[in-house]
């Protein structure tokens, strides 16, 4: 890959897909920053599953030439997120229920270990505002709001996350639910509700405890609820329906 350090203006995309001001990438790596720029694209649906990467639109649309694409494109290959085709051309990899059983008991196992760290570090501020945003679960069920639910489920898990503060856990996490295609899914509520609660109450109810062996214990049957969740949007992204 290219490590060439450049300062160039790139026409960048918007997590929701839009197109906003024009901004300067300075001093980075071109093809590293066309991979993350790719990535946001996939994330938010805007390159969507089964779907050809058409170069010569990104190429205008970024400013750049092939090589520094293909370099890009090469990044998101090795990460599973496109699949690089004979034509020199890409594909926008799909997530199949075989990846989601492949990956998820490893999702599991990170959100384990992330638990059992702010287990075992969590200050009563950190566990207030946990408490909080437990108290917004619930509300957001009797609502039957599964957009908010969802929301507040995930800021949950990102905030253990940030109380463990460990930068290489956290990368490990969340290339997993890139390649899950986690947060194109994610508006959609586990389809037992009932159960998904109980398990968030089991979850806090740990980390009151200070209980690292009882979260990660739980926390693999949490995980069970996203795999519900990535099973529904492989259902919605099915061919024909994307």
């Amino acid at each position: 890959m290219s490590s060439v350090e450049v300062g160039v203006k790139l026409d960048v995309p918007g997590i929701d897909g839009s197109r906003s001001s024009r901004k300067t990438i300075a001093r980075q790596s071109l093809p590293d920053e066309l991979a993350r720029r790719l990535r946001e694209m996939i994330a938010a649906g805007e390159l969507r599953p089964g779907s050809r990467v058409n170069m010569p639109r990104l190429c205008s649309r970024f400013g750049v030439s092939r090589t520094p694409l293909r370099e890009a494109l090469k990044v998101l290959a090795a990460e599973g997120l496109v699949q690089l085709m004979p034509n020199r051309s890409a594909v926008v990899q799909r997530v199949t229920r075989e990846m989601i059983n492949e990956l998820i008991p490893i999702v599991g196992t990170l959100e384990a270990l992330a638990g059992r760290i702010a287990c075992s570090c969590i200050d009563d501020e950190a566990l207030s505002q946990l408490e909080a945003m437990h108290r917004s679960l619930l509300s957001h069920v009797n609502l039957r709001d599964e957009r908010s639910y969802m929301e507040t489920e995930n800021a949950v898990v990102r905030k253990i996350f940030a109380i463990a503060a460990n930068g290489a856990l956290t990368v490990f996490y969340d290339m997993l639910m890139m390649k899950l295609r986690w947060q194109a899914v994610c508006h959609r509520a586990p389809p037992d509700w009932d159960q998904a609660v109980e398990t968030q109450k089991r979850l806090l109810h740990a980390l009151q405890a200070r209980d690292g062996d009882l979260w990660a214990l739980v926390a693999h049957r949490h995980v069970q609820h996203r795999a519900a969740v990535l099973y529904q949007g492989v259902d919605l992204m099915a061919p024909g329906k994307v």
